[in-house]
């Protein structure tokens, strides 16, 4: 496990509506965040989880859309039913919806505003870079497997 202090945000066109991912930690291949929302008056932190993967996959999604202005693509929790979606149109704005928390639990939050793409762009840079963080342990198994038992 690496113990991590990044915070990613991605702001909106507003300054009352905000995502906030505050890292956690790495566990082999899954990210651990503090999700933070600001809603209009509303707002809320719950824990969401994803691995690597579909952080790159959300990266290449926006990179795409932010690109050629159309398009949409989604995160998902892997503990709960909580998510994000992005979605791009001709407006060239970003639409950022989703449910902080899981329907399971007895508070959670569903939430709407719109972001602009430079912080957007800015938002994929810091998803991007938090990518670069390795796990020593899974690393030191990888390299064991590839390495060690040939």
């Amino acid at each position: 496990m690496l113990k991590l202090k990044d915070i990613i945000e991605l702001k909106a066109i507003d300054s009352s509506n905000r995502l906030s991912f505050a890292t956690r930690y790495l566990v082999q291949v899954n990210f651990t965040f503090d999700l933070t929302v600001k809603s209009d008056l509303f707002s809320g932190t719950a824990h969401f989880c994803v691995r690597k993967d579909e952080l790159e996959k959300l990266c290449n999604e926006l990179n795409k859309m932010t690109e050629s202005f159309n398009g949409a693509c989604r995160l998902q929790d892997n503990d709960s039913d909580g998510f994000i979606e992005f979605a791009i149109g001709s407006t060239r704005k970003v639409g950022i919806y989703g449910q902080l928390g899981g329907t399971h639990e007895d508070n959670f939050m569903q939430y709407k505003f719109t972001s602009d793409l430079s912080a957007t762009e800015t938002f994929i840079a810091g998803m991007t870079k938090l990518l670069t963080h390795v796990d020593n342990a899974e690393y030191e198994k990888e390299y064991n497997l590839k390495y060690k038992q040939k």
